[in-house]
């Protein structure tokens, strides 16, 4: 039985070990902090951002992600920033928060490249009442609900300018070798470090409308390489749609506006792969508050990459 148990949780981990590890998201593009700690600061104001995101509707103890973040600029060249978050999956439980902290120098009159580093903490834990065995009350389980705190580091650098951004981050840098859900039986299930390399640039079609294509690359160690390749279509610097392809994953459609100091989107990702047979797909809100706006520079908000007040003097 116990066996039957472990293989069980492996199985689940291994189709779920993104999700385990490090959050999925559909629309980072609208919160890139929560990929990349050198994105803090790079606003002309100061974003709160919270999202919510249900996985693989229709499948029972599926992933679920909570995440709350905010950053800001000091000065013309640092910004900093803290990242809440809560990913629920099953019996396991990932809850953490990371503080940022990024340096920004001028690399053209129109663009900057930012470094970042982040320091976070994480609780790990494997819920026991969430296992169900054959045998009540299981000594295999019953005593051994696991509870583990792991630090750990992220890396980034961000290079962006009015129109363009592209940014590198590479998570789990200490790699614990911690057996985060040891149920008495050793099992590999260490933190793997994971890159990410995503860039866009947005296209001014006309006065009122433009397109945003992206494209972001994410690769974990002894997990497969993924791909998203987004599009973004945008109405008055206001209204937006768009489309992404999650290699060998999910087709995603995604709607949102900006009414000034708040925004909200909203992202289907319907499922490609085998789990359509058990899923009606994923769903995802974001609602985004914009906090001192105005006070460096004027560049409308729908563009990834805010310039500061010394770029907008030579506009």
């Amino acid at each position: 039985m116990k066996k039957l148990i472990i293989v069980g949780i492996g199985l689940f981990f291994a189709s779920a070990v993104q999700s385990q590890q490090i959050s999925m998201y559909s629309q980072y593009m609208f919160n890139q902090f929560a990929i990349n700690p050198a994105v803090s600061g790079s606003e002309s104001y100061a974003p709160i951002a919270l999202s919510f995101r249900r996985q693989w509707a229709g499948m029972k103890d599926a992933p679920v992600t909570q995440t709350l973040s905010g950053h800001t600029f000091i000065g013309e060249s640092m910004g900093m920033g803290l990242n809440i978050y809560n990913d629920v999956s099953g019996p396991t439980r990932r809850t953490g928060l990371s503080a940022a902290y990024s340096y920004h120098i001028e690399t053209g009159a129109r663009s900057k490249l930012s470094f970042g580093l982040a320091a976070q903490l994480t609780q790990f834990i494997l819920n026991r009442d969430k296992l169900i065995t054959e045998i009540p009350n299981d000594v295999a389980i019953m005593n051994q609900t696991s509870n583990e705190l792991v630090p750990d580091f992220t890396f980034g650098l961000y290079w962006y300018g009015e129109r363009h951004f592209v940014g590198l981050s590479g998570l789990n840098l200490m790699e614990s070798k911690n057996d985060l859900f040891d149920i008495t039986t050793p099992v590999s299930n260490t933190l793997d470090r994971a890159i990410y390399l995503n860039g866009g640039y947005n296209f001014e079609v006309s006065e009122s409308f433009s397109i945003e294509p992206s494209l972001l690359f994410r690769y974990m160690m002894n997990a497969p390489f993924q791909m998203d390749i987004n599009s973004r279509f945008i109405l008055k610097n206001q209204y937006w749609i768009g489309f992404s392809y999650r290699m060998n994953d999910a087709f995603v459609s995604i709607i949102g506006a900006d009414l000034g100091a708040i925004s909200f989107g909203y992202s289907y990702d319907y499922t490609l792969s085998d789990l359509i047979n058990y899923s009606s797909g994923s769903h995802e809100i974001f609602l985004g508050v914009k906090m001192f706006k105005g006070g460096k520079g004027k560049a409308p908000w729908h563009k990834r990459n805010r310039l500061y007040s010394s770029y907008s003097k030579g506009t």
